[in-house]
C-alpha cells in the first residue's frame, strides 16, 4: 500500500531582504505567488520567479514551493 501526493495547485513564495533593523537582524518581505500548474517542473517555476525577481531591486532570500494536495492509497 503506497500513499501518493494529488496535488490540487500549487503558489510560490518568495523571501526578500529589505534592510536590517536596529539589532542588524534582515527584514523580509514575502510576495506569494498562486495560480501555477501542479506539474511544473522545479527547474521551470525557479526560472521564471528568478526572471520575475529581476525586474525589482531587492535581493531574494528564498524561494518555496508550495504544494497543496490530498493524501491517497494506491
Amino acid at each position: 500500500m503506497a500513499i501518493i501526493l494529488e496535488k490540487n495547485f500549487t503558489r510560490c513564495q518568495v523571501s526578500l531582504q529589505d534592510g536590517t533593523d536596529e539589532q542588524g537582524n534582515p527584514i523580509l518581505v514575502n510576495r506569494l505567488f498562486g495560480r501555477i500548474f501542479p506539474d511544473t517542473t522545479h527547474q521551470d517555476l525557479y526560472d521564471v520567479v528568478q526572471a520575475i525577481m529581476g525586474l525589482q531591486e531587492l535581493p531574494v532570500r528564498t524561494i518555496r514551493r508550495l504544494d497543496d494536495g490530498e493524501l491517497v492509497v494506491v
